[in-house]
């Protein structure tokens, strides 16, 4: 937290904005460049893109994240299942519905998403491919949650490491869980509501209400919340956070990587 302050009222005294960071230059003048798939030392997979400062984490596949031939692929329609989840979950709560039953609904409807991630098994990366935040996730998930768990650990993984607006998003929030080992609910719920702040589309700002409602309401759940705390305790969160590359791609995209330290 300090140094964070520190940092962000030096570059307010040096008048740093956020157009002046490092970020990723390509797309301001080109509609693509050359690339090149390889392993990273630690053998995650990473991708070389021409006269890019650092590589990107990961390999984006298209077919995976837009589909093909005008259909959408599996990936898409997992995520646009669970993002229905959450609404039906919302209207419930507007509804006045029994909380406990809510989140009932919501265990068994996550559960049963794993048939919408079964045509994506093939596609999804063995863990030491993965890139290090999402590979470290799937470390702690699976040595502190029952194996019964181990559907959704794998296809949440899976959307982390396919789609990197998602991933960054997760890894920005690790900027706010200083005090996560003493109050991880607290912290994360916190964490949750900057996210609406750092998104700059409006949608996306929804998106972001909507996720913080229903996954607090989940923690309102005493096994859930038990887990979550276990998983929290359990996660190196300096792997997971922004490295340098990371958030040098991750400039490029609609949200204010730089909020915690900058002026927007």
């Amino acid at each position: 937290m300090l140094k964070r302050y520190l940092l962000k009222l030096y570059y307010k005294i040096i008048g740093m904005t956020p157009d002046k960071m490092p970020c990723v230059q390509y797309w301001k003048t080109k509609e693509s460049v050359q690339a090149k798939i390889t392993k990273a030392k630690d053998g995650s997979l990473i991708m070389l893109l021409e006269g890019e400062k650092y590589p990107f984490p990961t390999f984006p596949r298209g077919h995976l994240l837009i589909g093909t031939n005008g259909q959408y692929s599996a990936l898409s329609i997992l995520k646009h299942q669970i993002k229905q989840v959450f609404n039906e979950s919302w209207q419930e709560l507007e509804e006045k519905k029994d909380k406990k039953e809510i989140i009932s609904n919501i265990k068994d409807k996550l559960f049963k998403m794993v048939e919408y991630a079964k045509p994506l098994k093939y596609d999804m990366l063995p863990p030491e491919m993965m890139t290090p935040s999402v590979r470290e996730i799937y470390r702690a998930w699976t040595k502190i949650a029952p194996e019964k768990t181990y559907s959704i650990r794998d296809y949440l993984t899976f959307i982390l490491q396919e789609d990197d607006g998602y991933r960054m998003r997760v890894q920005w929030l690790v900027n706010y869980f200083s005090w996560v080992k003493f109050n991880p609910v607290k912290v994360f719920s916190k964490a949750l509501g900057l996210l609406e702040h750092g998104e700059v589309v409006e949608d996306m700002k929804e998106r972001q209400r909507l996720l913080k409602r229903i996954l607090t309401l989940c923690l309102e759940d005493k096994n859930i919340k038990d887990l979550f705390i276990k998983l929290f305790r359990e996660i190196n969160w300096n792997k997971v956070k922004l490295t340098k590359a990371n958030k040098y791609h991750f400039r490029g995209k609609y949200f204010r990587c730089d909020l915690d330290i900058l002026e927007y």
